[in-house]
C-alpha cells in the first residue's frame, strides 16, 4: 500500500489578514452607498426589512447576531432579486437597564448609553450586516423624542391620553409603575422582581378605543402573521360579550353595575363579590362594625402585596371579608351579602361580580369555604340522569342546559335564555347588552429618569396645559446634578430649577410633569420615523411612509407579539 504525498501549501500560501478584508469592505460599502435604499425615482419594486432595533445594555452578543443575520439574509435575497430594500437600524435606547447600570457605576446614564451605542455600532460594522446607516436613529435624541412629545400633545387634544388614577403594577425594585403588558407571570419584565398594586394618579393612552379594530384586523393578516402570534394578541385583547347589570345596594343612592356574560343564571345569584381594592369596598366597609373595618384593612394590606396570577389562581384557597351589606337582586328582590374577596380584580369589569356558585368554580369554592347558599339554575344532565349537587360534589355545573329556578326562563336551552333574560333587563331599566375588554388602557408615565419628558404642565390652580408647541422638545436636565436613586417618586420632580416653568395662560409660575413615558412609546412607532430620520418639521413624511409602508418583514422575538406589535 503507497502514499501520494500532499504539497506543503503552508510554505507558499499568501498569510490571510481577516481584519485588513474587514475593513477594506466596509470602507468600499460606506463609500458607494451599497446599501442605501433608493430614492423617489427608483422605480423599482420595493422591500422593508426592519430587525426589532438593539438595547445598547453593552457589546453585542448572540442573541443580537442572530436576530441581525437573520435580517440580513432576507435584506440580501431581495436585493438579490432586484429590488429596492430598505433595512435600516437604531438604538432603542432610553429605559431603565442603562439608568440602572449607570446608578450603580456613578455614571451618566447617557455616557453609559451612548458608549455602549458606539461599541455595538463598531461590532455591527465588523461582520457586515447591510443596513442602510444613513437612517440610523437614537430614541434617547431630542431630535427623536420631540416627536414622542408632539404625538402625545395630538393624543391628548383628541382624548386619547388622558390622566386619571387607578389601581396600578408597581414594581417595588425599580421604583416605577408599569403596564400591563409588562407584567409576565405576576413579575417585572425588567428585573424579575414580584409586582404589587397600588393606587396612583398616572397617565394612559386610550388603546381601548381601538380594541373592536385590532381585534377584527388580525383576520387580514392570517396567512401572513404566525399564527401563534395572532392567537396571541386575540387572547390578550380578550372580547366578552355579555350584559351589564345594575344592582341596588341597600343604603346606597347609586347602583353597582356587574358585568356577567352568563345574564341567564341570573336566578342563581346568592352573593355578590368585590374586589378588596376598590373604590366600592371601602366605601362600604366605611358603615360595618368597628371588627369588621379592621378586619377588612388586615384583608387589603395582605391583597395589595399578592399579584393578580395569584389572586385569580383556581387552586388556592378561597379568602374574604363579609361587608354586613346586602345587594338586590334585580329579578327576584332577593338580598345578596357582600363580601369582599381577592380572586375578583378592580380593574376588571366595573370591580364586582354577582357569584352564582352552582355554575361557577371560584364562586362555588367561596360558598363552600363560608357556606353560602348554592342554586342550581341550569339543568345540564343528560335525559335520565340526576342533576349533580354542586354543594356535595364540589364540582360547578358547566355546559350547555335547560334553565330551571328561573321564573319566565324555565325550560329554555342556555343561549336563548341569555337573550332573553338581556331583554327582560334592558325593558326594566336594570341592565344592557355590553361588551367588556381582557385589554386595558396603556398606562405609559413612568418615575424614572432617563426617558421621554411628559410635554404637560400643572399649574398652581389645578389645570394641566400642554407645553407650548414652539417649546418642543423639553430636554432632560444634565443627569449629575439629579439624584437619580429609585425613590418612589420621579427623580425629575426634585430638579427644581427644570420642573419650575410658566402657566402659558396666566404666566404664573408652574411645574412640568416629573413622569417621563415608557420607552415603548419610543418603539411604536419607530418604523415610520426610519422613513424621514432627519426631518425636523414633521415626525414622519406621509409620502414616504406611503412609498414603503407597511414593513413587509419584521423580524425579532415572538415575545413582543404584544408589546411592540400591538402598541405599534
Amino acid at each position: 500500500m503507497t502514499h501520494s504525498s500532499s504539497p506543503d501549501i503552508t510554505a507558499t500560501a499568501e498569510p490571510h489578514d481577516v481584519h485588513a478584508v474587514e475593513e477594506k469592505w466596509r470602507r468600499y460599502w460606506e463609500n458607494n452607498g451599497t446599501f442605501l435604499a433608493g430614492g423617489a425615482d427608483d422605480d423599482r419594486p420595493r422591500r422593508y426589512v426592519l430587525a426589532m432595533f438593539p438595547y445598547p445594555s453593552g457589546d453585542m452578543h448572540m442573541g443580537h447576531a442572530s436576530n441581525y443575520l437573520y435580517s440580513d439574509i432576507v435584506a440580501r435575497f431581495w436585493r438579490h432579486r432586484g429590488y429596492n430594500v430598505l433595512q435600516p437600524i437604531g438604538w432603542d435606547s432610553f429605559g431603565l437597564p442603562a439608568e440602572n447600570a449607570a446608578i450603580q457605576r456613578g455614571a451618566d446614564p447617557r455616557e453609559w448609553t451612548y458608549d455602549n451605542i458606539a461599541q455595538q455600532r463598531d461590532s455591527l460594522g465588523k461582520y457586515g450586516v447591510s443596513f442602510d446607516w444613513s437612517r440610523v436613529l437614537h430614541t434617547s435624541d431630542p431630535e427623536y423624542y420631540q416627536w414622542n412629545q408632539w404625538l402625545f400633545q395630538q393624543m391628548y387634544d383628541r382624548g386619547l391620553a388622558y390622566r386619571a388614577e387607578s389601581p396600578v403594577n408597581w414594581c417595588p425594585n425599580d421604583q416605577t409603575v408599569l403596564a400591563n403588558e409588562q407584567v409576565v407571570d405576576g413579575s417585572c419584565d425588567r428585573c424579575g422582581a414580584t409586582v404589587i398594586k397600588k393606587k396612583l394618579t398616572q397617565w394612559y393612552f386610550k388603546i381601548t378605543e381601538y380594541a373592536d379594530r385590532l381585534l377584527e384586523d388580525l383576520d387580514a393578516l392570517e396567512g401572513v402573521w404566525p399564527h401563534k402570534v395572532l392567537q396571541m394578541q386575540r387572547n390578550w385583547i380578550g372580547r366578552s360579550t355579555g350584559a351589564d347589570i345594575d344592582f341596588e345596594i341597600e343604603g346606597r343612592a347609586e347602583k353597582v353595575t356587574v358585568f356577567t356574560t352568563r345574564a341567564d343564571t341570573l336566578h342563581g345569584a346568592t352573593f355578590m363579590v368585590v374586589a378588596p381594592d376598590s373604590d366600592l369596598a371601602a366605601e362600604l366597609a366605611v358603615s360595618a362594625s368597628p371588627e369588621t373595618r379592621m378586619r377588612f384593612q388586615d384583608y387589603l394590606d395582605k391583597t395589595q402585596k399578592q399579584t393578580d396570577i395569584e389572586r385569580q389562581s383556581s387552586d388556592r384557597e378561597k379568602t374574604g371579608v363579609s361587608l354586613e351589606r346586602f345587594a338586590v337582586n334585580p329579578v327576584n328582590g332577593e338580598l345578596l351579602p357582600i363580601w369582599a374577596a381577592d380572586y375578583v380584580l378592580a380593574d376588571y369589569g366595573h370591580g364586582a361580580v354577582m357569584a352564582v356558585p352552582a355554575h361557577d368554580q371560584r364562586d362555588l369554592d367561596f360558598a363552600r369555604t363560608f357556606d353560602l347558599p348554592v342554586r342550581v339554575v341550569l339543568d345540564t344532565s343528560a335525559e335520565g340522569e340526576n342533576l349533580p349537587d354542586p354543594t356535595e360534589t364540589g364540582e360547578a355545573l358547566a355546559g350547555e342546559g335547560v334553565l330551571i329556578n328561573s321564573g319566565e326562563l324555565d325550560g329554555l336551552p342556555k343561549a336563548e335564555a341569555i337573550a332573553r333574560m338581556t331583554e327582560i333587563l334592558a325593558k326594566s331599566g336594570s341592565g344592557r347588552a355590553t361588551t367588556q375588554y381582557r385589554l386595558r388602557d396603556w398606562l405609559i408615565s413612568r418615575q424614572r429618569f432617563w426617558g421621554t419628558p411628559i410635554p404637560m404642565i400643572h399649574t398652581a390652580d389645578g389645570r394641566i396645559e400642554k407645553v407650548p408647541a414652539d417649546q418642543l422638545p423639553v430636554t432632560l436636565p444634565v443627569a449629575k446634578d439629579i439624584d437619580l436613586k429609585p425613590k418612589g417618586t420621579s427623580p425629575l420632580g426634585g430638579a427644581t430649577e427644570w420642573v419650575t416653568t410658566t402657566d402659558p395662560v396666566t404666566g404664573e409660575p408652574a411645574l412640568r410633569d416629573p413622569d417621563t413615558m415608557d420607552t415603548f412609546v419610543d418603539s411604536s412607532w419607530y418604523y415610520l420615523r426610519f422613513l424621514s430620520p432627519k426631518s425636523d418639521t414633521v415626525a414622519f413624511d406621509p409620502a414616504e411612509a406611503n412609498r414603503w409602508a407597511p414593513v413587509d418583514t419584521y423580524i425579532g422575538g415572538v415575545e413582543h407579539a404584544i408589546l411592540h406589535l400591538l402598541y405599534a
